[in-house]
């Protein structure tokens, strides 16, 4: 009885030892800096995410140094155009510094690191700029925002009461950037015939999807529409691309413009 006892005691305090040296390690943490070691970031991460608004974008960092000492700060600057737009001191949790900056959508920001040693001294990090790109989308927010439409027509007929688009195309740009980080789809996709200033037929299309750039390209040759039945000379039927995309924005661009003159549809060019 004694040696069971014995043996259950034993096990009781490797198991606590174990957990202890377990409980011990902290990997997280980075190391103290060395008397006369100068501060440095072992590496860093950005990321952004578009507001409900296409017209900006929060931007995050994420920083780790090469060691700790009391009273070191780490700062996030980011300029444009060679001013400071944004200059946010980073939170430090004992593992890495992060910060984030409110950007409106303009191209051509710099991202810089500010460090500032416990002794005072300064230096600068560039971690993400126009001469040395980590993330091109992050420097031109602008760009990588933006999104639209176009839409062409080359040539058209009138045949049996219906309007024929003989060749034409149409274009979306999807945005880069985006309110949840996931990607942004065409959701609905229309061409819409007007005549004479009001909504008369519309016409959904497959919904195209994107290329690596975001860029969405399809065929409308072939396309036919009901046009009124009695259309009088001087009157004007107008075809316009719709998209719905699914962060809840809406593009739209004029397709062609038709006018009615002796019998004739003629498409206006230009």
């Amino acid at each position: 009885m004694k040696k069971t006892v014995f043996t259950i005691v034993s096990l009781i305090l490797v198991m606590a030892m174990v957990l202890t040296g377990c409980g011990s390690k902290d990997s997280g943490k980075v190391p103290a800096l060395k008397k006369g070691e100068a501060l440095e970031l072992k590496e860093w991460t950005m990321n952004a995410t578009a507001w409900s608004s296409p017209n900006g974008a929060t931007v995050n960092v994420t920083a780790v140094p090469n060691g700790y000492a009391e009273g070191q700060s780490v700062a996030f600057c980011v300029r444009l155009e060679g001013e400071d737009v944004a200059n946010v001191e980073c939170l430090w949790d004992g593992s890495v510094y992060t910060a984030s900056a409110d950007l409106n959508g303009n191209d051509g920001y710099c991202y810089f690191m500010i460090l500032t040693a416990a002794d005072g001294a300064k230096s600068e990090v560039a971690i993400n700029t126009p001469t040395s790109p980590s993330d091109n989308s992050l420097i031109n927010l602008a760009t990588a925002l933006n999104a639209y439409c176009e839409a062409s027509v080359g040539s058209s007929k009138l045949d049996g009461g219906k309007l024929i688009v003989e060749e034409g195309s149409i274009k979306i740009q999807l945005p880069f950037l985006t309110l949840d980080t996931g990607a942004v789809a065409c959701q609905k996709t229309a061409l819409v015939l007007g005549y004479n200033g009001a909504d008369f037929a519309s016409q959904e299309m497959k919904n195209p999807t994107g290329d690596e750039s975001g860029v969405c390209v399809m065929d409308i040759s072939g396309m036919s529409f009901d046009i009124p039945a009695e259309i009088e000379d001087d009157h004007q039927l107008t075809l316009r691309l719709d998209v719905t995309l699914s962060n809840g924005h809406t593009l739209s661009a004029p397709a062609g413009t038709w006018y009615y003159l002796d019998g004739q549809l003629l498409l206006a060019v230009g």
